[in-house]
């Protein structure tokens, strides 16, 4: 063992040397005077503000019905909910008003459609926005119109 420590020693103090020159040439000289000309690219980025379209709120009031499968005990469950809907383009908001009891008697219809095991589920509830979402678009894009429902909200939803 002792015939070998003069070999490893020399080893150690060779790749310390090593070390040294390498961090001191190369790392340190980088870092002050900067990246060097070829390693530099210019890069053309074109910056997108937003993916989203322009999206409006639109309030369609509140709801009082009654399920499906109600009509056997009197009427004694109901569903109350309040629609709020994002739609675009902004010029759509004019159409809304002309259009408000269409979009409300179908809502209505699509709502008293269900029962309330339909509805109690928070999954069946995304259904529900979808399907009334697909309905409600099938009117503004009609004519000239061409609004898009892009989500349905359900700002109150209780079933009693």
């Amino acid at each position: 063992m002792n015939r070998y420590l003069p070999l490893v020693i020399l080893v150690v103090f060779a790749q310390a040397v090593l070390a040294y020159l390498l961090v001191d040439q190369i790392v340190v000289k980088r870092l002050m005077d900067g990246p060097l000309p070829e390693e530099v690219k210019e890069v053309k980025a074109d910056i997108l503000i937003s993916d989203e379209p322009e999206r409006i709120y639109r309030d369609l009031g509140e709801f009082l019905i009654n399920p499906a499968d109600t009509g056997d005990q009197d009427g004694l469950r109901f569903l109350r909910t309040n629609i709020t809907l994002g739609v675009s383009p902004a010029k759509v908001h004019s159409e809304f008003d002309k259009r408000h009891p269409m979009l409300r008697d179908i809502v209505i219809s699509i709502l008293s459609a269900k029962t309330v095991a339909e509805m109690d589920d928070p999954e069946d509830r995304e259904f529900i926005k979808d399907e009334v979402k697909f309905a409600l678009e099938k009117v503004l894009k009609k004519d000239e119109i061409q609004g898009e429902v892009l989500r349905v909200y359900f700002t109150d939803f209780i079933i009693q």
